[in-house]
């Protein structure tokens, strides 16, 4: 019994000593650049150390609270990957069909895509995000009283669905309004009701900057060596299924209750974990259904203009490095790969 209880006190305390590691490479980090947001990591479903840096808004001289509410920009695609599977297992989707079989302006595409494609990057329709003058074309589009959708499905086929994986962020947006016609609901309706409010996921919801959205950051960028005020997403003025803003600890809820099966059935899971493509950037990086797969790890990250995102998550240890900045200059990359030998270290106490 003594010895039991020696061995606890003394994993005690390495654990101490290595989260005292993990906070000290974090403030040598912060020290070498500006960092701005917040950063938690969790294990075995406990958070193990949670911290703020920078400033909310700089202008106004709020700071950053763990509780900030920030711009996730494309770690959304996880919560609609996850919105369409739960439409596949109730049997109101097939991941081979045709968009057009759910939203009628979709049958324009090319006659080869399927959901799959637009779940997988696969699609061959050319990313938005990568049209030129983006943010004059939309603010022509409203403007001139054109339809989104009509825009959407008028983008080029880069190449033919399933020949290969582009990064694209069309595809999503598709998503998000096939899931609104399946449903009858509208987009933000349908992740609170079934994600969010069950979850208890209160600091969620669709981030539209132009509304007044309490405890929610500002985004920072850097202009001529001057810290400054960011725009917003180019598409930021459109309505439509659009990108969510979020908290570190409402994100490790969601990541709690995905990976711990509580909102997919297992088969389920498992297409949206399956390596369908290898990735265009990185040969030892796969793509599922919204998340990047490599051999042992599952990442998601999003940027957008002010904002940086990223999710690490190791399934053999149940480990997660979730990182909010609102300060677009922050290499997340490189701070993780820092914290990484301590962290492993610790999963092998």
């Amino acid at each position: 019994m003594v010895k039991r209880e020696c061995e606890l006190e003394n994993k005690k305390m390495r654990w101490s000593s290595m989260l005292k590691n993990v906070d000290e490479i974090v403030e040598a980090f912060s020290k070498e650049n500006y960092v701005s947001g917040n950063l938690l990591i969790s294990r075995g479903g406990k958070e193990e150390f949670s911290r703020s840096f920078g400033q909310a808004s700089i202008q106004l001289g709020v700071p950053n609270m763990l509780d900030t509410k920030f711009h996730i920009a494309s770690v959304t695609k996880m919560v609609i990957a996850a919105a369409i599977l739960k439409l596949y297992e109730q049997g109101l989707i097939d991941l081979e069909n045709h968009p057009g079989k759910y939203v009628e302006k979709f049958n324009v595409l090319h006659p080869k895509i399927n959901i799959h494609h637009l779940l997988s990057h696969s699609s061959g329709l050319q990313d938005i995000y990568g049209v030129p003058n983006l943010r004059f074309e939309m603010s022509r589009l409203q403007v001139e009283n054109q339809d989104f959708i009509d825009y959407l499905t008028r983008l080029k086929q880069q190449f033919n669905p399933g020949e290969q994986w582009s990064y694209n962020s069309t595809g999503f947006i598709m998503l998000g309004y096939i899931i609104e016609a399946v449903t009858g609901m509208k987009y933000e309706e349908v992740l609170h009701t079934w994600f969010f409010a069950p979850l208890k996921m209160s600091s969620t919801s669709l981030d539209n900057p132009r509304k007044i959205t309490l405890g929610r950051a500002y985004g920072h960028t850097l202009e001529n060596g001057k810290i400054a005020n960011a725009d917003n997403d180019k598409l930021s003025g459109i309505e439509a299924p659009g990108e969510l803003y979020s908290t570190v600890h409402d994100l490790d809820r969601w990541c709690e209750a995905l990976f711990k099966g509580e909102l997919l059935q297992p088969e389920t899971m498992d297409k949206m974990f399956t390596p369908y493509y290898v990735t265009s950037f990185d040969p030892n990086l796969n793509y599922g259904y919204g998340w990047f797969l490599g051999t042992d790890f599952r990442l998601i990250g999003g940027g957008t203009p002010g904002f940086r995102s990223e999710i690490w998550y190791y399934p053999a240890s149940d480990l997660r490095i979730i990182m909010l900045w609102n300060y677009e200059k922050v290499d997340s990359h490189q701070l993780f790969h820092r914290m990484k030998p301590v962290l492993f270290g610790m999963q092998q106490q």
